[in-house]
């Protein structure tokens, strides 16, 4: 147990598990406000990058801050698979009211193709969404290829082992300006070091279920009148803004866009008052 102390109120930041299968997942709860907070985070990440709202939540949400397979203090034992059945029913029981109470959505990156599959199948347990540079408005041909094939996946692990040849094709591809700089370097913080591209092989591979059909997503985000907010950096090269206006074209009464002055990295505590203004916002 977490404790964080201000002159105006002592709050705790609990550190939690919960059996599930032949794993243990983990998780941090904290504020005590009436409307309930799931926070999910980004590749690499896990619960502890969304500590900083904590103090401007508090009095308003309970946060179920989760850390997702292979992440954080979640101990992953099961098959390299986690379907979204699985994220429901961890949710169940993890959270007392979800049965009888909607919940709002704070996502980040992977976390936000997470969400946009959340939406899609529990639409009527949502009552709004933020997504912060979210993963999973567009599909690269690698990534599908990679996890939703046997015979992709298969040159996927074969990749993570010997990565070479790709590095040596990201690297033409970039002399070419076939692809930016900022890509390249994102590539290759992944490929270049052995525990990373083991990790990113089997996190890829676990969380592939999680593909949501966006034209299903408008569909019942208007039917059941859930505001989302999608959040991009200006200057984000990774994740583009571009995507959400063409997902946010004919729903944009309930699809909102969002840009910030910054890059990738969104969940800083410079960008706090946004984050909360867009979970408070019509």
């Amino acid at each position: 147990m977490f404790f964080n102390f201000n002159l105006a109120y002592l709050t705790f930041l609990e550190r939690k598990y919960i059996s599930y299968q032949q794993s243990q997942f983990s998780y941090l709860k904290y504020g005590n406000g009436n409307k309930i907070l799931v926070c999910l985070h980004g590749f690499g990440e896990n619960a502890d990058t969304f500590s900083f709202i904590e103090k401007y939540v508090e009095q308003d949400f309970t946060v179920y801050a989760l850390d997702m397979p292979m992440h954080g203090h979640t101990l992953w034992q099961n098959k390299l698979t986690f379907p979204i059945k699985s994220l429901i029913e961890l949710m169940s029981l993890i959270i007392p009211d979800f049965n009888t109470q909607r919940i709002h959505l704070l996502c980040y990156s992977m976390g936000g193709r997470i969400g946009l599959s959340l939406l899609e199948r529990i639409p009527h347990k949502i009552e709004k969404a933020v997504l912060l540079a979210p993963d999973g408005l567009t599909v690269s041909a690698w990534y599908w290829l990679a996890t939703q094939t046997w015979l992709g996946n298969g040159l996927f692990k074969y990749t993570m082992r010997f990565p070479q040849w790709f590095a040596w094709i990201v690297n033409m591809m970039n002399r070419m300006k076939w692809v930016n700089s900022s890509v390249a370097k994102y590539v290759h913080h992944y490929i270049d070091d052995e525990k990373i591209r083991t990790d990113l092989y089997r996190i890829w591979t676990t969380m592939r279920k999680f593909r949501p059909d966006l034209p299903h997503v408008k569909k019942v985000l208007a039917e059941n009148k859930i505001p989302l907010h999608l959040v991009f950096g200006a200057y984000d090269r990774i994740i583009l803004s571009k995507h959400g206006y063409v997902f946010q074209k004919g729903a944009e009464e309930w699809i909102h866009v969002h840009e910030l002055q910054t890059g990738h990295l969104l969940l800083k505590e410079k960008h706090a008052a946004a984050i909360i203004s867009f979970l408070n916002d019509e």
